[in-house]
């Protein structure tokens, strides 16, 4: 899965889900590369996502009332006589700076999507019409890290080394790769016990037994 954004003066952030890794890389406008990293799905959970949107609408509307109040002059003056003059051309010049200003501030800093793992964060351009690919994007990671992780780390063997694989299980376990029941029975497969914790009966503590 690919998931690509261009932003007007920052450049482009590339994002792909490859077989055994998270690969990122960021572009400035001339197409150099200012980052570039693939991450191991074996660092990337836990994962948290977000949608930012803080829009300042006081300072948008006060920006609107002053451009209404500038053009009204030139824009009368217009209508009455049917001529522009150099006021009006330099009234629709503030429109444009001021209407590319706020189109930069509400993708950079207005509405963005946010995207952290372990390592690493990223912060992208908040565009409603990308909002659904980059939930996809978010949902697809998530399960191709833990199937991965299932993959590689969630078979055990009760004739190797019974510690690491005890902790092994419990990272999983702990990253909900594996659920409690599924941690539960491959720590008895490799303990060959229900549970670590002794028993007590008559007062005195007994390991708890073992099963056939």
């Amino acid at each position: 899965m690919i998931f690509t954004q261009k932003q007007l003066f920052l450049g482009t952030t590339h994002i792909a889900l490859r077989a055994e890794s998270l690969y990122v890389c960021k572009r400035n406008p001339q197409g150099v590369p200012t980052l570039e990293t693939e991450v191991p799905y074996e660092e990337i959970l836990p994962i948290q996502s977000g949608e930012h949107r803080h829009i300042p609408t006081n300072q948008v509307l006060m920006t609107v009332l002053i451009l209404v109040v500038l053009g009204s002059g030139p824009w009368r003056e217009w209508l009455a006589t049917g001529q522009a003059t150099s006021a009006l051309y330099w009234w629709w010049l503030i429109l444009g700076i001021n209407a590319l200003a706020m189109w930069l501030r509400f993708e950079q800093q207005w509405c963005t999507f946010r995207l952290q793992t372990a390592h690493l964060a990223l912060t992208l351009a908040g565009r409603p019409w990308q909002r659904k690919q980059f939930r996809a994007l978010v949902a697809e990671l998530e399960r191709r890290t833990k199937t991965y992780l299932r993959n590689e780390y969630g078979q055990v063997n009760p004739l190797g080394f019974i510690e690491p694989q005890l902790r092994r299980v419990a990272w999983l376990h702990e990253l909900d790769v594996l659920s409690a029941p599924e941690a539960r029975a491959l720590s008895t497969r490799l303990t060959g016990r229900h549970s670590p914790d002794t028993l007590t009966s008559m007062g005195q503590e007994l390991e708890s037994p073992y099963l056939n």
